[in-house]
């Protein structure tokens, strides 16, 4: 087991600065300093904490219904429903929607969430960093630099920001499967595989800069493609692995965009506004880097390039880093760009790239500055990295609030959605969700109760041509009546409400059925997931008969 575990840490038998049990206290030291705002009983708060707790509710109601995968979300707007679980991935999600079926409150849910987020931020870049350099002392520094820079700070304290700081945990991932690709034969292409379908389905922006980044590589490196054409297959059933893995949200997601028009096309965000001035990317401010990680990376000065790979790909990672953080700024032309880009929202959320690349990076440069020395070069980042970290913390304004097991039972919680980006455009009047959520409106504009139960409601005393009940409509929805015949439903209703074409029918129950292509899109995940498992015992039998 000893040996196993200095294996996993990259640990070679002649080391004697770096052991096994200073890097657990120096992981203690960092991920302590990182979740020292969740020692409160307090929840923290930040700027979309309601929207994201409130998603972890209707997590927590689909679970106890028996529902737990439904793709709208009932809980919201008092029962009217919101597809939020169609449009953001809710992957990482469903560990505090399950501490809360569970009975834990909902302050000390997320904050749980948020400390296994850590844990799993500094776990991922050290396997990732080790991978690429195969030395302790870089794979160390960069998880402690990762977790403790300030836009990964920010990101959990400030803005609340769930799927980007859950999708840094796999982003170095990515970053070890595109060093795997281009130099080491790509051996092992589930590590970039692992690293996409982690950000795919914890935020699609990141996606999108991980994406970017996977296509600039290629273009780079295209003599190692020529040279070994093997790879580019490889690459292409990765691909195929990863979409097929998370067919079950992609697939939903684009076929209601093909077929319902949302409140996103009316937003307009002014991203050349929002454009950093030079010197904000170092300013200790919320949006920004800091300074912190961009001083680690002048040990690079003291280190000898030519001729060592693992320097020259460090080079390569400083200067992408640089560049996505150029790009926060006027240097990239967001005004002239503006229609193609409006939906990064912020252009400094490309620091989401800068953290990862930048703390990679310093951490090699400082390696191999400090041979000999590495215990005490350790030292040296922990504690430049804590006092940034603590500056940051000390910042934030946010504060705390309790929250009880009930908030949500009021309906005008229910109604955090931010922008309300995935509300259908047939919605005219917001505010009037949820205002009367246990009353349906015939033809004739009489207004008729309806019974709740789980994800259906039922109209007892339906009269009339049509009747429109108090669900939002997305497509999936179903009604049938007494007997069991299906009856139409579309989304014609007032206000976005479901309609539902009584067809002479007295009683009739709604509820959200789904689609032939959720179902589907749902089998091609499950069976992707059994054949790449099954592949992966197959792989593991046959190596362990070889050695």
């Amino acid at each position: 087991m000893n040996l196993r575990l200095r294996s996993i840490l990259f640990l070679k038998e002649n080391s004697k600065e770096i052991t096994v049990r200073f890097i657990f206290a120096v992981s203690l030291i960092a991920l302590f300093i990182a979740a020292l705002p969740l020692f409160s009983v307090n929840c923290i708060q930040g700027h979309d904490i309601d929207y994201h707790l409130l998603r972890i509710e209707a997590l927590k109601t689909g679970i106890l219904n028996g529902l737990p995968y439904l793709r709208v979300n009932m809980l919201f707007f008092g029962g009217e429903g919101y597809a939020s679980s169609m449009f953001y991935p809710d992957f990482l999600l469903y560990i505090p929607a399950v501490l809360r079926a569970l009975g834990v409150g909902i302050n000390l849910s997320f904050h749980i969430f948020i400390a296994v987020c850590l844990i799993l931020t500094f776990i991922v870049m050290y396997l990732s960093a080790g991978y690429i350099s195969e030395s302790p002392v870089t794979a160390l520094i960069s998880a402690v630099v990762y977790s403790l820079c300030q836009y990964h700070i920010d990101d959990i304290y400030t803005r609340a920001a769930v799927g980007e700081f859950t999708a840094m945990i796999f982003i170095p991932a990515v970053i070890a499967g595109l060093f795997d690709l281009t130099e080491k034969e790509f051996k092992k292409p589930w590590i970039l595989g692992i690293g996409m379908a982690g950000v795919l389905l914890c935020h699609t922006l990141s996606t999108i800069f991980c994406l970017i980044l996977c296509v600039v590589t290629v273009m780079i490196r295209f003599r190692v493609f020529v040279k070994e054409p093997v790879r580019i297959l490889k690459v292409m059933l990765t691909g195929v692995s990863v979409l097929c893995l998370t067919a079950f949200y992609w697939i939903p997601m684009l076929e209601q965009m093909a077929v319902t028009e949302f409140k996103y096309l009316d937003s307009v965000f002014d991203v050349n506004y929002e454009k950093l001035l030079l010197r904000d990317v170092f300013a200790n401010s919320v949006g920004h880097m800091g300074i912190a990680v961009f001083i680690l990376l002048f040990a690079g000065l003291l280190i000898e390039h030519k001729g060592d790979k693992i320097v020259r790909t460090a080079d390569i990672m400083m200067a992408a880093g640089l560049l996505f953080a150029l790009c926060t700024t006027g240097f990239f032309p967001w005004k002239r760009l503006e229609r193609f880009v409006s939906s990064v929202q912020f252009p400094w959320r490309l620091f989401i790239m800068t953290s990862v690349l930048v703390s990679m990076a310093a951490a090699v440069y400082i390696s191999k500055a400090s041979v000999n020395r590495e215990k005490a070069a350790v030292i040296a980042v922990l504690m430049i990295m804590t006092v940034s970290a603590v500056s940051n913390i000390n910042r934030i304004d946010e504060g705390y609030y309790s929250y009880s097991s009930d908030y949500y039972d009021e309906v005008k919680f229910t109604k955090s959605v931010i922008g309300g980006e995935w509300i259908p455009r047939t919605v005219t009047d917001r505010d009037a969700l949820g205002r009367e959520p246990d009353i349906a409106v015939n033809d004739r504009g009489d207004k008729i109760y309806v019974d709740r139960y789980k994800n259906t409601l039922s109209v007892s005393k339906a009269a009339g041509e049509y009747i429109d009940v108090p669900f939002v409509y997305y497509l999936g929805y179903a009604a049938v009546d007494s007997y069991g015949k299906s009856l139409n439903v579309d989304g014609t209703g007032k206000n976005g409400r479901v309609r539902v074409w009584t067809d002479g029918a007295g009683e009739f129950t709604v509820y959200y059925k789904g689609t032939f292509m959720q179902t589907f899109s749902d089998i091609i995940s499950i069976l992707t997931l059994i054949i790449l498992a099954g592949c992966g015992i197959i792989r593991k039998v046959t190596w362990r008969k070889a050695t």
